[in-house]
């Protein structure tokens, strides 16, 4: 297959999962799966919309968001005067961290769901350990807490990867 061509399919499925998981606007997601997927060093503005085939404001709008948010940085280089545009180095660091936070917070929600329904089953003389709603929060928790075990290992990874 065609490189430019795959590129182009990579930049649009990775722009969908951006724009429903990451909630990113459409073209925002298109920008930055562009700039992950970029070979060189930086991609200038009249690079992006030319490649997007999008309205100069729509994509200066759109980068100055993800800008904003810390998604992307931009660099200059000594005798040019263009603007080179790339993910930001830390992003995937910043996101993993999120995303840590978030199972954090559902470990300890399905910890006193737990801890609830034991002292419900006790207090009405039911409490059986091997029941199954206990058997499946006390599993998913233990699921969680390996699962963010391993984000934090993949976390570690990458900022040695990256330093």
């Amino acid at each position: 297959m065609d490189l430019e061509l795959e590129k182009s399919e990579l930049i649009e499925e990775l722009g969908v999962y951006f724009e429903t998981n990451k909630i990113l606007s459409h073209l925002a997601a298109r920008i930055f799966s562009l700039l992950i997927l970029s070979e060189k060093d930086g991609t200038t503005f009249d690079e992006l919309v030319t490649t997007l085939k999008a309205s100069k404001s729509s994509v200066s709008t759109n980068l100055q968001l993800l800008q904003n948010t810390g998604r992307v940085i931009y660099f200059t280089k000594l005798g040019d005067r263009k603007r080179y545009f790339k993910a930001a180095p830390n992003d995937i660091i910043v996101q993993l961290d999120k995303k840590i936070a978030q199972w954090e917070q559902e470990k300890q929600l399905h910890e006193k769901l737990f801890a609830f329904k034991t002292n419900l089953y006790k207090e009405h003389n039911k409490y059986d350990e091997n029941l199954p709603g206990l058997q499946y929060t006390k599993n998913y928790a233990l699921f969680i807490n390996d699962f963010i075990k391993n984000l934090k290992t993949l976390k570690n990874n990458l900022q040695n990867t990256l330093n």
